[in-house]
Parts: C-alpha cells; structure tokens; sequence
C-alpha cells in the first residue's frame, strides 16, 4: 500500500511539474513575438536607430502590452516567405495590405503611410502626368520591389523602358551619372538614402516630381500559421492605439522628419 501511495504520489507531482513547465513555455512564447525586416531606410533597416521607425514603432506598440520583439532582417523576398510559414517566425513588418497578402497573413492597423514619386536630377527638366509620358525615358528600379498595380501593370506593357538594379542606392548613383532618368521612390526613404548616399554638395543635385502614385498603408503582418496570431494581433492593434494616445507616437514622427532615424553612417560606409 505505502509503494502504491508513493508511486501515485510521485506521478502526481511530475503531473505538476509538466504542467508548470508547459504553461511557462506558453507564457514565454506569448512574451516574445519573433518579426521579419528588411531594408528600406528609415522605415525599416538593420543599421537606423531602433531598425527605422516602423519597426520602432512596432517595438513600443508590443512593449506596452508586455511583448519584447525579436527582430531578423533579410531580403524582402526572403523576410515575407520567412514570416509565411509562421513556424521560426511569426510576423513580418511592414507591408502593404495586398489581397495576396491578406490571404496568408492577419493585418495590423497602418503603422505608416507610403507613396512612390520620380526622383530626378535638377538640371533635367521632368513632367508627367500619366505613365504614357515615360515611354521616352529610362526608368531604374530595384529587384524585389513591387511599384504598384498600375506602374507594374505600364511595365508589363513595355509602356517605358527600365533597368533594375540590387540596390536603391545603385539606382540613385544611376541617376547622378546618368543612366536612368527617372527613378521611383517613396519621398521619405528616398532623401535619407540619399542623405546617406552622397556628400551634401551632390545631394543637392536631385529633385523630385510632385505628383504621387500608389498611395497606401504599411502594416505589420501575422502568419495565419503562427499558433498566437489573434493574439499577437490583439496585443499590437491595442499597444499601437495606445502609443497614439500618448502622443509617443506623434514625437517619434517629429524624430523622423528631423532624420532621426537615418542610417548611422558610420555603418553605412561598409
């Protein structure tokens, strides 16, 4: 009797003990949300202050509700196969809300908003008005990045002719020697690259055209495959409304247009 009372007793606490270290790996994996990068600059990159403003504003959202973010940063290819799985990684920041997108992921609120406009240099006089106007011009453009429905969809019709590049700072040494006319950017990554490109007498060389095209919003995504993503996605939408409130987020922004959150050159020299 007293083995049989001691055997039982022995399983129960090993019952305890896998139960504490089971609700302790799912406390830690709810803790800790591992997220996807890329460079774009000063959105998102490895070597910005917080790894560029949307993953700083990532970061703090998911820090107010008690989540530390883990951050890989990999060819953007790369980063959103990676986050898909949802197996290594949950999420992937940031990224338009495509239908494609929304398919394989759940969608945050907007982290931030994006345009494309054509960068030229100043000495170079450049009007458009639809993408028809481009057919005389060369355009330069990176691998990996999509443009927008309508830019991909004049490629696709040869409405203009354009050369691709690995880099954006490729794409901009490009246009100061001349190569490509035009290139497209968003404004705001556009000029820190830029600034972080070229001594401040060259910078002073380029321009842009007002008129914007693919207006819309980034958004941290989460893998419907990531066992947490409801949750996940919970815990950002209402950090981020907090950091809002707050005004953290509106002095982050300020940051921002100050060139904050810029490359570290010293870096960026490599």
């Amino acid at each position: 009797m007293l083995m049989l009372i001691l055997n039982t007793m022995k399983k129960m606490i090993l019952m305890v003990i896998v139960g504490v270290c089971m609700l302790s790996i799912t406390s830690y994996a709810q803790d800790i949300i591992r997220i996807t990068n890329g460079e774009w600059e000063p959105f998102m990159s490895e070597y910005s202050p917080h790894y560029g403003i949307n993953s700083h504003i990532v970061s703090e959202a998911f820090k107010r509700e008690g989540i530390t973010v883990e951050w890989g940063f990999f060819p953007w290819i790369r980063a959103y196969q990676e986050a898909k799985m949802g197996t290594e990684w949950d999420a992937s920041a940031t990224w338009r809300a495509i239908d494609e997108t929304k398919t394989q992921f759940l969608i945050s609120e907007p982290v931030s908003t994006t345009s494309f406009i054509y960068f030229h240099l100043k000495i170079n006089n450049f009007e458009w008005n639809s993408f028809d106007d481009l057919k005389e011009k060369v355009v330069g453009g990176t691998f990996e990045y999509d443009y927008g429905r309508e830019f991909m969809k004049a490629r696709a019709a040869n409405k203009f002719e354009i050369e691709m590049v690995a880099t954006d700072e490729q794409n901009f040494k490009k246009l100061l020697a001349g190569r490509i006319d035009i290139f497209p950017q968003d404004p705001i990554v556009g000029y820190a690259q830029i600034r972080n490109t070229f001594s401040p007498k060259q910078a002073k060389l380029f321009t842009h055209h007002p008129k914007e095209f693919e207006n819309s919003t980034l958004h941290l995504i989460i893998s419907k495959n990531s066992p947490n993503a409801e949750f996940f996605l919970d815990k950002f939408n209402t950090g981020f409304r907090k950091l809002k409130k707050s005004g953290r987020l509106a002095e982050m922004l300020d940051d921002l247009n100050a060139g904050k959150y810029d490359k570290q050159k010293t870096v960026w020299k490599e």
